[in-house]
């Protein structure tokens, strides 16, 4: 993984001011009250810009029940996703620089209140999107 977040040259963080509201990993669904696994994290936003965590290609904008409108984003075995905006800026087959604004955050889906939900996944599976960040915080740091 490290060799591919390096040829990134590039990562920066999906809100100007990450403030996590509801972490990766099972929990307590606020709505349902069932214990499911949360494949994101959650990040306090209301009507913020959402930028793209990398050098990208935009997969997919969607909605959904649950997500809302969604912004994915691929690069490699990566793929990045947004839930719960307000407003698109871009479309499928867009190609995104780290940094561009991809959107703005909202209360759309399923939620309690407005705030982003960002995902990360790696060859298919999700990870820690936290831990992407600060590993790859880490690399551009000592490469």
């Amino acid at each position: 993984m490290k060799q591919w977040i390096w040829s990134f040259l590039m990562v920066v963080l999906p809100l100007r001011h990450l403030y996590l509201t509801s972490s990766f990993g099972y929990r307590v669904h606020p709505l349902t009250g069932k214990n499911t696994m949360h494949c994101g994290i959650d990040l306090r936003a209301d009507l913020d810009t959402v930028y793209a965590v990398i050098n990208s290609r935009v997969a997919e904008v969607g909605h959904e029940s649950v997500l809302g409108i969604f912004i994915r984003i691929t690069n490699g075995p990566f793929c990045f996703t947004y839930g719960h905006l307000a407003m698109p800026f871009v479309c499928k087959g867009d190609t995104v620089a780290a940094a561009m604004p991809l959107g703005i955050s909202g209360a759309t889906g399923r939620v309690t209140g407005p705030h982003l939900h960002f995902a990360v996944q790696f060859q298919h599976r999700y990870i820690d999107p936290l831990a992407f960040l600060l590993a790859a915080v880490k690399i551009i740091s000592n490469p």
